[in-house]
């Protein structure tokens, strides 16, 4: 059985893209690199090489103390790979990130050929 995206396609239309937010079950190597994704019941394993990136921002806790809060800085971790549930099925790009504010990786978005 085989994940299929539902929902718009936005931007290029060779391409149906579906903008996620849910958690996310990722098995990682042991330098720290995606090795699978469990999604929608299906094993997705990582092929080709996953690309790395983080971005930080400045996170403020408002604060009844006379100072009036503390703030700090955030740093969300990310990944995009493509991965596939085997040899004849279709190919997906994944993006996943984790932030320190909640527990664990979130999916954010999928992306693959039309018509799947």
């Amino acid at each position: 059985m085989t994940a299929q995206p539902s929902g718009p396609s936005m931007g290029n239309p060779s391409t149906d893209r579906q903008t996620l937010d849910e958690p996310a079950a990722v098995r990682f190597t042991g330098t720290g690199e995606p090795l699978a994704l469990r999604w929608r019941g299906s094993i997705w394993q990582v092929i080709g090489e996953p690309v790395q990136w983080s971005s930080s921002s400045n996170w403020w806790e408002p604060d009844s103390t006379a100072r009036g809060g503390h703030g700090s800085v955030i740093t969300t971790r990310s990944w995009r790979f493509q991965a596939q549930t085997g040899p004849a099925s279709p190919v997906l790009e994944f993006d996943i990130s984790a932030d320190p504010r909640w527990q664990g990786w979130r999916l954010h978005r999928v992306a693959g050929a039309t018509g799947l």
